[in-house]
């Protein structure tokens, strides 16, 4: 009898063994599967600088692409306005942190401004904005003003662009800015300081009555 109970025991004991070393083996795949899923999402985390799926940087491209033609077509304020709110006194647009960085990580105003927030910043995007304009002599190229530096973009980021056309008879739309017409501003606010109209980095490149094209790009990352 004590032989047989003792033998009993023993098999309770198996028994309990195997359950848990399966309760175990299911914990590892859990945890294992847990952890893969956690690698696939830190792939596709915005600001992540490792390789980006196709397929969302498609997405993010399509996106960037849109939020510059709808607010190139805005009723209230189209992009022409944003890069024409030019302050005279700070030397960048007004209501801007500094020349270096622009708006920074401030909205920038207008529909434009809302749009970025909207599509990428609520969704832990980061993104820079700058305006490049061609030189008033052909064979220096193109010049470049910053809107918005966020940062350093990662090597997953995409470039948006458009163009925008400026007139002579365009003004600046700045809170202070004054009357003056585009072409009555100077280029280069040291060699004529005493100009009644101001500056504007922008210069009169085009003849005819457009007065430069400008190309706003958009890098999101």
């Amino acid at each position: 009898m004590r032989q047989e109970r003792t033998r009993t025991l023993g098999t309770g004991d198996d028994d309990r063994g195997q359950a848990f070393t399966l309760e175990g083996l299911v914990g590892a795949i859990l945890i294992l599967t847990a952890l893969w899923y956690a690698m696939q999402v830190v792939i596709i985390t915005p600001t992540t600088g490792g390789t980006v799926d196709p397929a969302v940087r498609a997405d993010l491209r399509q996106q960037a692409d849109d939020t510059l033609m709808v607010a190139s077509q805005s009723e209230r304020e189209r992009l022409s306005t944003l890069v024409r709110n030019w302050s005279q006194q700070s030397r960048t647009f007004a209501g801007a942190v500094n020349p270096d960085v622009g708006y920074g990580t401030q909205r920038i105003p207008g529909p434009f401004g809302d749009l970025l927030v909207d599509t990428f910043a609520t969704r832990g995007r980061l993104y820079n904005v700058e305006m490049s304009y061609l030189e008033s002599n052909p064979s220096n190229g193109t010049g470049t003003v910053t809107i918005a530096s966020q940062g350093t973009p990662s090597e997953s980021a995409v470039v948006a662009t458009h163009r925008v056309v400026l007139y002579d008879n365009m003004t600046l739309t700045s809170p202070s800015a004054g009357a003056a017409e585009l072409w009555e501003y100077d280029t280069h606010p040291t060699r004529n300081p005493g100009n009644k109209s101001g500056y504007y980095p922008v210069p009169n490149a085009v003849d005819g009555p457009v007065y430069n094209v400008l190309e706003v790009r958009l890098i999101v990352w």
